[in-house]
């Protein structure tokens, strides 16, 4: 049976659900440190024309594949400044990784339903959103990464179904994903995405190999070449650097965010809606016995299990490393809602799981009308209007969701988690990107547009690091200077400097006695609140306007 038959009208609701997921009001959302330093990036590739070796801030980014700042580069370069620009192309590759996760999703399971399910679980995750509403490199990682584990699913099983199985073309073309994988986010989601599923085909679905290793062998040379032109151009060219930049780079997996074992017992959670059914489906014996989708089942645990350990026991953890285990958690969940769908619950746990389940969705999709009121409409942060909108259909979606509950009516709940996220996406996003404002924000970005400082160069102590969000804001270099050095200084004036405490406190008497001084002001480029616990004091900044005094200038 042909896979790509009949996937027009899917392919058309699932690409629907990716512009409200990843798309629609993605400007509104504040910006975050990652965020800034793939934009500094890719706008001084622009300014200093170095495509092959950037730079942030002055400083090298060698260590980081360039792959993802090319394409904000590109970005940046016909639409400037413009941050919905720079988030839909990473919208585009969120987009990207869901259908070729719909994709493997049929391929694993060919009864009707099940991979847009499992595709739907995928699309209302919360790191997921995240991260396709974020100018990252990850997801560039991940999306190449999943197009390559289909075509390789292509290239080991094809002909189970077909009588002409293309190893080359799915050879190739998993070479040249898996090689634009690495050159977008490097090895990360070779170890925490590609290792495991092959652990899956080597322990759970053992692939016919005959006549598929030159494939495979040449699909490998090309994702070498594909990644591998750009360090062999370093290595000839600024071998110093790349070997100072790849050690920090072992060194931050080794030594940096170095976190027990256990820190990711909690990765369930990261699922948000779906934390409960995930959670429910690590019991492996239980749904062994139960649910007709075992091939699929089988191939998810053993997936989920294998990336869990191995990021597990890697020193270096981070959160954001758990956006790999969606795929492998929504087709485990996927696996769970089949089974109901197919079988209403009849034994006790499964009833219970159902009902426990179910009911707990219905009570988050009746509160958020009740946020909306609490923290956007007494906040003024949307209009009367807007609001009474909002409360008819999320309090709708919410009656639909208990209602289908109630009746054991699976589909109507998977509908009414769409829905919920549908209007949040596309009516809310804007006024909870205001719930995260600073009312107290006064950003650099603001001398920008001044006529007496926009076009002065900014500089900040060689002692202080300075914040690269700062640096974001700003839209230009902030480079380090030596408040000690006299001849330094003298050469900077006239310019900007950014300062965490007045001037006087971190430049020595005898160098201000040189410059005339002007306070700018102080500007805080928090874009959370000073409430916030991730408030930070290192975006707070004093500018000061200096330039040499005229007996200064004669001397």
């Amino acid at each position: 049976m042909d896979i790509v038959r009949n996937l027009r009208r899917e392919t058309l609701l699932l690409v629907v659900l990716c512009l409200g997921a990843f798309f629609v009001n993605n400007s509104t959302l504040p910006t975050d440190v990652m965020e800034a330093k793939n934009i500094v990036t890719a706008r001084e590739v622009v300014s200093e024309n170095l495509w092959l070796t950037p730079t942030m801030n002055g400083e090298s980014r060698i260590g980081k594949p360039p792959l993802a700042v090319w394409v904000s580069a590109l970005v940046e370069k016909v639409y400037p400044d413009n941050l919905s620009a720079q988030r839909s192309v990473c919208g585009l590759m969120a987009t990207v990784w869901a259908l070729f996760f719909f994709g493997v999703a049929r391929y694993l399971e060919r009864r009707r339903g099940f991979a847009e399910i499992a595709t739907y679980v995928f699309l209302t995750c919360y790191n997921v959103i995240y991260f396709g509403r974020q100018v990252n490199r990850d997801v560039y990682g991940y999306a190449f990464m999943m197009a390559g584990i289909y075509f390789l699913a292509r290239l080991f099983y094809d002909e189970r179904y077909y009588q002409r199985p293309h190893k080359w073309r799915w050879a190739l073309l998993a070479g040249l994903t898996i090689g634009l994988s690495i050159l977008g986010n490097g090895s990360v989601a070779c170890y925490s995405m590609l290792l495991p599923f092959i652990i899956v085909v080597v322990w759970r679905k053992k692939p016919d190999m005959n006549g598929k290793w030159k494939p495979l062998a040449t699909g490998a040379a090309v994702a070498l070449v594909c990644f591998g032109w750009w360090y062999a151009y370093l290595l000839f060219s600024h071998h110093d650097a790349l070997a100072q930049a790849l050690k920090n780079e072992r060194d931050a997996w080794f030594s940096g965010h170095v976190r027990p074992w256990y820190y990711y017992w909690r990765f369930f959670v990261e699922m948000g809606i779906w934390a409960i059914l995930t959670l429910a489906a690590l019991i492996v014996p239980y749904w062994n016995r139960r649910i007709s989708t075992k091939r699929p089942y089988h191939m998810a645990v053993t997936w989920l299990f294998s990336a869990l350990v191995l990021l597990s026991i890697m020193p270096q953890k981070n959160m954001t490393d758990l956006l790999a285990l969606a795929p492998p958690c929504s087709l485990a969940v996927a696996c769970l809602l089949f089974y109901y769908i197919e079988n209403r619950p009849k034994d006790k746990w499964a009833k219970g799981l159902f009902f426990f389940n179910g009911y707990v969705v219905t009570l988050i999709a009746f509160g958020v009308p009740v946020f909306v009121h609490i923290r956007m409409t007494n906040w003024d942060l949307i209009d009367v209007g807007t609001a009474l909108f909002l409360y008819f259909f999320l309090t709708v979606i919410a009656i639909y969701i208990g209602s289908s509950t109630g009746r054991k009516y699976t589909i109507g709940i998977i509908r009414g988690v769409l829905a919920l996220f549908f209007v949040i996406e596309c009516f809310m996003l804007g006024a909870i990107g205001g719930l995260f404002g600073n009312s107290h924000n006064m950003s650099v970005a603001i001398l920008q547009k001044s006529e007496e400082y926009g076009n002065l160069p900014m500089y900040h102590s060689a002692e202080e690091p300075i914040a690269i969000e700062v640096v974001y804001e700003a839209n230009k270099s902030i480079k380090p200077i030596d408040f000690n050095d006299e001849k330094a200084v003298a050469k900077a004036a006239p310019c900007l400097l950014l300062t965490q405490k007045g001037l006087a406190e971190e430049m020595p008497a005898r160098v201000l006695q040189l410059v005339d001084t002007t306070h700018v002001g102080i500007f805080d480029d928090n874009t959370l609140p000073r409430h916030h616990k991730h408030y930070s004091q290192d975006l707070v900044n004093r500018v000061t306007f200096i330039r040499l005094k005229e007996d200064s200038i004669s001397h």
